[in-house]
């Protein structure tokens, strides 16, 4: 599978960068840059989870997976539907979350079941219809149908072409009672809506007071929809069977966690010496290093090392000449958090990855996992 061209925002810093500027970035703080990338071809909800994890980091999750910015993207490689980031809670099926990207597996965060991002009754809703050998098969209820209406004992097929609910609606105007509901097969003959659904958290039911415990599901039936798309002419988001296949959205960013224990100095020469081979229509290289990290950038880097193998992870923080800076020569934003005279050893910086807001300094010559970032830059 060949990845489409990334779509990451340039600065004019970048698109003006030459070879007359490089010498000054080296003293620039490093900028964690996000990207955006659309692959060739489709796949099932779990197979473009994978290539994503496999090839870069996910699927797309939160603002990401919102509104026109998305929709222009969309527009621009001509692709009407997407997967995203988003599942159907399986201890909770009222809810919707985003997969937890941090951890790479299950779910997390908010319920967005009430978001306005959502199409109309499409996190929620499914409906029954009569089909093939008359067996019941679930169906995303705003599809339109023939339909059967009951009145007391007796069901009447209706051939019009309506949405569930619009269908509810004539068998309640035109016949004084409900879409029907079945208690047996006999006056089922053709392709239909009935009057059995289901709402997000509850079992399936009849929309009339007729109780009725008959069922005559197919094979495999009745389906969940329990992953999310992002629908271009709507731009909002669907429900849809995670095994129909769709394009995706992965996202990546500049930065390479190293699940690999090695000293600071050799972290530091594994990272410059990485090799990436850069995409784009015009020459460019990356250049690799140990992270020079800003504090704004400090959450976003712990939850991407969360999955490294050592609660902490070297960073390019380093005790020179007296002084706490970074590797590429960036003085640190606050010295107040690191002693002015450290003992002889522990002249290197960490990251944990767990909830401190503190940089941790160490013996260089202890081993660890170890965080590198790449830089690009355009060949003039």
């Amino acid at each position: 599978m060949k990845a489409r061209p990334m779509m990451g925002n340039k600065s004019s810093f970048e698109l003006t960068l030459s070879f007359l500027l490089i010498a000054s970035l080296c003293l620039q703080a490093s900028i964690i840059r996000r990207y955006q990338y659309y692959p060739e071809g489709k796949m099932n909800w779990i197979e473009a989870r994978q290539y994503c994890q496999r090839n870069h980091i996910d699927l797309i999750t939160g603002n990401k997976a919102e509104g026109f910015s998305l929709a222009k993207e969309l527009k621009e490689f001509n692709i009407e539907e997407v997967w995203i980031g988003l599942l159907r809670d399986p201890a909770n099926d009222t809810a919707w979350r985003w997969i937890n990207v941090k951890s790479g597996e299950g779910i997390s965060g908010n319920d967005l079941s009430q978001s306005s991002n959502w199409a109309v009754r499409q996190q929620s809703s499914h409906c029954a219809i009569v089909a093939d050998e008359f067996k019941w098969y679930s169906l995303r209820c705003l599809s339109k149908c023939n339909f059967y209406c009951s009145q007391e004992n007796k069901i009447k097929h209706h051939k019009m072409l309506l949405t569930w609910f619009h269908a509810s609606q004539y068998c309640q105007s035109n016949n004084t009672g409900e879409l029907a509901t079945i208690t047996n097969t006999d006056h089922l003959k053709k392709t239909g809506w009935i009057g059995l659904y289901r709402e997000a958290g509850e079992t399936w039911k009849w929309i009339g007071d007729q109780p009725s415990d008959y069922r005559n599901w197919a094979p495999k039936e009745p389906l969940s929809y329990d992953c999310a798309s992002f629908n271009l002419g709507t731009k909002k988001w669907f429900s849809r069977m995670c095994s129909t296949e769709l394009h995706f959205v992965c996202y990546d960013d500049s930065l390479v966690v190293v699940n690999e224990n090695k000293t600071w100095e050799d972290a530091l020469s594994h990272c410059r010496s990485m090799k990436t081979p850069c995409v784009s229509q015009r020459p460019c290289k990356y250049k690799h290093d140990l992270l020079s990290l800003e504090l704004s950038d400090y959450s976003y880097v712990r939850d991407r090392i969360y999955r490294a193998t050592t609660d902490e992870v070297w960073t390019s923080l380093r005790f020179l000449g007296g002084k706490w800076c970074w590797v590429n020569g960036e003085m640190l934003e606050d010295q107040g958090m690191l002693p002015d005279c450290p003992s002889q050893r522990r002249h290197c910086g960490t990251l944990s990855k767990h909830d401190t807001n503190n940089w941790i300094i160490r013996d260089c010559s202890e081993r660890r996992n170890f965080i590198c970032y790449r830089k690009l830059f355009w060949i003039v």
